[in-house]
């Protein structure tokens, strides 16, 4: 009983109604998911304001305690359109957010969305790249960082059955380097390829642009509470430097989920995420060149929730995961309490077809055999969900991650959504 208080109250901490948090995306208020694969509507309720609340900055274990909120406003100057203004106020974390779709993303067959965001902070983790880095080998740094993007989604078919997402984003950072004041450890703790990726980044401000396309298909039976059906997506993007570095990145992404009914609410579900890294044109010539450590792809709780914010950083990641979704109490046929509990395995790469192995290391740093291959490492979440039983959607939800570098916190999340408008990789 004392272990499930425990999950139920990281529940509590992490989450709130889905309409109303910052850690949702528009378009997740009140709409009910239509037959996989959805067909369009062309529904438009009146001018509505909304609060809103981002419950995972009550507390991080890494930034401290602290507040984030905003405000939505629906139909602002046409109907469908949706505009959100977040921010978030944490004691080692500066962030404001604001994003404007055209119209909404989960039911409408053409839209735009426009962001932009800045952050600063005193506290940016960094345990080095590839697979063998250690949670005893934590940094601080200072960053700052912006970026604006513009974004247009279609459904070619009329549903969503297959969508695409041209989009481009500018980029803005600057790395202040070690804050030696938060930091128990230097650079030297560092293999070469670690140090060079902050060195390279430390006291230059980059500027760049992103510019890739995105295409998935969704065919869920509810995009909110799914019990069967299928969602993925690839993603391809080519970063081009705007400063006197010349950088030029290639990145290939996807992500995969399905979802298999057992009975009634219980389902059982399987998910992968990869994502590839290439400088320069992508051919292989320049891969020895370091890449500051902010363009390159993390696994952790926003793509594989129970693994640690920004734990596992390299060129490639790579994680697959199972799991289950079960009913353990209903409240008058109208509320329901749903238990769920996944095991992923997964790691962070410089090469991933050169160091890939499929065995499993339980120790804290993955081990490398003597082949140059790296142990996969797993990770365990375990988690509680409120759900409205009638429109079948998650009210409340929050996870408890195992993983490396030890217990993270993280919202019920198991699919990544391209709609959403925060991005999966910078």
């Amino acid at each position: 009983m004392t272990f499930l208080a425990a999950v139920l109250a990281a529940a509590l901490v992490q989450a709130s109604p889905a309409a109303d948090t910052t850690d949702t995306p528009a378009g997740a208020v009140d709409a009910q998911d239509e037959a996989t694969p959805a067909v369009l509507g062309d529904e438009r309720p009146g001018l509505k304001f909304r609060p809103r609340i981002a419950p995972s900055a009550l507390y991080n274990n890494n930034r401290g305690f602290g507040f984030g909120g905003g405000i939505g406003i629906e139909n602002i100057g046409w109907p469908g359109s949706d505009l959100v203004v977040d921010v978030r106020l944490v004691q080692s974390l500066l962030a404001a957010r604001t994003r404007l779709y055209t119209d909404d993303p989960f039911d409408s067959r053409l839209y735009g969305l426009t962001s932009a965001s800045a952050s600063t902070t005193d506290r940016r983790r960094y345990f080095g790249l590839g697979p063998n880095t250690l949670t005893d080998s934590e940094i601080n740094l200072f960053h700052d960082a912006a970026q604006a993007e513009v974004r247009l989604g279609a459904y070619p078919l009329g549903n969503t059955a297959l969508y695409l997402q041209p989009g481009v984003r500018f980029l803005y950072d600057y790395s202040g380097g070690l804050n030696e004041a938060d930091s128990e450890n230097t650079l030297a703790v560092f293999d070469e390829r670690s140090r060079e990726a902050v060195e390279v980044a430390e006291g230059i401000k980059r500027y760049g642009a992103s510019v890739g396309v995105e295409i998935a298909t969704d065919l869920r039976d509810w995009r909110s509470y799914p019990t069967r059906g299928f969602f993925g997506m690839v993603e391809h993007r080519r970063f081009i430097a705007f400063d006197e570095t010349d950088l030029t990145l290639a990145r290939y992404s996807g992500t995969a989920t399905g979802y298999v009914p057992v009975r009634g609410r219980t389902t059982v579900f399987f998910t992968g995420v990869a994502s590839f890294t290439r400088s320069g044109d992508g051919d292989g010539d320049g891969q020895d060149d370091p890449i500051p450590f902010y363009y390159l792809p993390t696994l952790d709780d926003r793509v594989a929730a129970p693994f640690r914010q920004e734990r596992l950083s390299g060129r490639d990641i790579l994680a697959g995961g199972v799991g289950i979704r079960a009913a353990m109490v209903d409240i008058l046929g109208v509320y329901g309490i749903d238990g769920l509990a996944t095991v992923y395995l997964g790691n962070a790469y410089d090469n991933v077809f050169e160091q890939f192995t499929p065995k499993i290391s339980f120790e804290d740093g993955s081990e490398i055999g003597e082949d140059g291959r790296a142990f996969l490492r797993p990770a365990m979440g375990l988690g509680l969900g409120i759900v409205n039983l009638k429109r079948e959607r998650l009210v409340i939800g929050g996870l408890l991650g195992i993983g490396p570098g030890g217990v993270n916190l993280a919202t019920l999340r198991i699919a990544y959504d391209l709609r959403h408008a925060r991005p999966l990789f910078r």
